[in-house]
């Protein structure tokens, strides 16, 4: 039995346009309290406070030189660290995506999931906004679908889809192809969903990245787990949704993530627990390694880079291994594959379908 201990930085709840966070990270290891006790202390000698927070190490110069300190231990403890980012812009344009276009193509039988290409179709999507568009559209677009998924309603809707329409019109390719396509998945979207205010959940990321935490962890570990997360936390306020994914009489075998890669089921997590953040070292630690990864993130996108972020990198925090909903240049230079059988998100919606007959009507 391994435990996976889990701490986050950066939740907004289903605020996912807030320009303060605009990254959410949640960092996991496999190193006890113990162990991880000895590296904070090691790393942070002179820290005082009542426990080790990433927001407080931040504030002062004496407790960020031991950033280095921990970067430079990085590579020894990369097999037991890992980060989840979620760049929270970037996942409303792929939710938009998700919810307006992916019916489409479905329907005209592609796997838009299909070996990872959904990622890549994304990744170029994003490059092509802010190539033939600009930030300002792409930063319009992702505020529209946001207001939309807060807040769904005709008006809302209405907002959106003179949006999507108007920029369709006033473009060129590729611009006026992806809103035009967006704009008709707008209007589909919405003869299919006569009540609007029953859309929910979309903007929904915390549980979904503790749920690519599991993952990783399963693809490379053969044991069962225990996973142990700070009460602070509130991802299991979708607890029958984490409780059925995580059941033992799901049908077994290989599921396909979004990423291209594939993990076996059941998962075989035993316990899930909520502990006080302060009596546990070990979610400490986590709560360090989300924090810098937040940071990492932020001199990483695009803006000014941080000289403190790219030594820290340099040092070693760049051996630590990360994965997300974050645009990269992997880009989509192929057709899309053609649907040969149940796609990922069929396989979600079998493993979810006792949660979803619980749900009342």
């Amino acid at each position: 039995m391994t435990t996976i201990y889990i701490d986050e930085s950066g939740y907004t709840g289903g605020d996912l346009y807030n320009p303060q966070q605009p990254y959410f990270t949640i960092a996991s290891s496999l190193i006890g309290d113990d162990g991880a006790a000895e590296i904070l202390r090691r790393c942070f000698p002179r820290y005082q406070g009542a426990e080790y927070k990433f927001v407080n190490i931040w504030k002062r110069d004496t407790h960020r030189n031991g950033l280095r300190t921990l970067a430079a231990e990085i590579p020894a403890l990369a097999d037991r660290l890992f980060f989840y980012v979620i760049d929270k812009r970037f996942s409303l344009i792929v939710k938009m995506f998700e919810y307006l276009v992916e019916p489409t193509f479905t329907a005209g039988g592609y796997d838009y999931y299909g070996n990872g290409y959904a990622r890549r179709y994304m990744n170029t999507i994003h490059r092509d906004f802010l190539r033939f568009g600009s930030e300002d559209l792409y930063e319009e677009t992702a505020k529209r679908w946001d207001a939309f998924a807060r807040t769904p309603s005709r008006t809302t809707m209405d907002a959106l889809r003179e949006h999507l329409g108007r920029t369709a019109s006033s473009s060129k390719h590729p611009i006026s192809t992806i809103f035009a396509m967006l704009a008709e998945g707008a209007r589909r979207f919405e003869l299919a969903n006569v009540d609007l205010a029953a859309f929910t959940d979309s903007s929904e990321i915390q549980l979904t990245a503790v749920l690519a935490s599991v993952v990783h962890w399963r693809q490379r570990r053969p044991e069962d787990f225990d996973v142990v997360h700070d009460e602070s936390s509130n991802f299991l306020r979708q607890r029958d949704v984490w409780d059925t994914i995580l059941r033992d009489d799901c049908e077994p075998g290989p599921v396909e993530m979004g990423d291209g890669t594939s993990v076996e089921f059941p998962l075989r997590v035993r316990s899930t627990t909520a502990v006080r953040s302060h009596e546990s070292a070990a979610v400490q630690l986590c709560d360090v390694i989300a924090g810098l990864g937040a940071k990492v993130s932020l001199s990483f996108d695009g803006r000014e880079k941080d000289p403190f972020m790219v030594e820290l990198i340099a040092l070693g925090a760049g051996e630590l291994t990360f994965n997300g909903v974050k645009p990269h240049e992997d880009y989509a230079d192929g057709p899309m594959p053609r649907r040969t059988g149940p796609d990922m998100l069929d396989h979600m919606v079998g493993l979810l379908e006792p949660h979803f007959k619980r749900r009342p009507k």
